[in-house]
C-alpha cells in the first residue's frame, strides 16, 4: 500500500480527527560539508529530504525510499540522530489534523546527482550552513546541528 493510499484509507475511517504520523528526514552533506536542502513545489522555505513512513515500513527503508523518490539518490548508510517530537497539532487546508514525529538521520554514504522529481520537489541544492535560505522547522534543526 502506498503512502497516499494509506493516508487516504486512514482518513476515510477517521475523518479529520487528529492522528499520529511517523516521518523521516535525512541530513545529507557533500564532500565540502554543505547540506542538501530541497524546496517543495509551491513552498517558499527550504528543508531536508523528508516524508511519511508507510504503514509497517521500517524507518530506514522509508528514508531510502523518500530520498530516491524525491531526488533520485541512493542511500547506502545512515545513522539515527534523534527523534523529533511534533511542535503541536498540525492542520491542513482540508481540515485534516495530525501530530508528526520525525526520525532524523545523518546520511553518511549516498550516491547520485540530486534531481528534483518535479511533482513534490521543485529545487534541490547544497548550501554551506552559514548561507542557508529561509528554512522549514527541519531545516532549522539541520542548521543547529551543523553549527553546534
Amino acid at each position: 500500500m502506498s503512502q497516499t493510499d494509506y493516508v487516504r484509507e486512514l482518513r476515510r475511517l477517521v475523518g479529520h480527527a487528529p492522528v499520529n504520523f511517523i516521518g523521516v528526514a535525512g541530513l545529507l552533506t557533500n564532500a565540502a560539508g554543505e547540506v542538501l536542502l530541497q524546496r517543495r513545489v509551491g513552498a517558499e522555505r527550504w528543508g531536508l529530504v523528508a516524508g511519511i513512513a508507510e504503514l509497517g515500513e521500517p524507518l530506514l527503508t522509508a528514508l531510502r525510499r523518500e530520498v530516491q523518490e524525491e531526488l533520485g539518490l541512493t542511500v547506502h548508510a545512515a545513522g539515527l540522530l534523534e527523534l523529533l517530537d511534533p511542535p503541536g497539532l498540525s492542520r491542513v487546508d482540508n481540515g485534516d489534523q495530525f501530530y508528526a514525529y520525525t526520525a532524523l538521520y545523518r546520511v553518511t554514504h549516498w550516491e547520485g546527482t540530486p534531481t528534483p522529481d518535479g511533482e513534490e520537489i521543485a529545487e534541490a541544492r547544497f548550501y554551506a550552513p552559514g548561507d542557508f535560505p529561509a528554512l522549514t522547522r527541519l531545516g532549522e534543526r539541520a542548521r543547529s546541528l551543523m553549527t553546534a
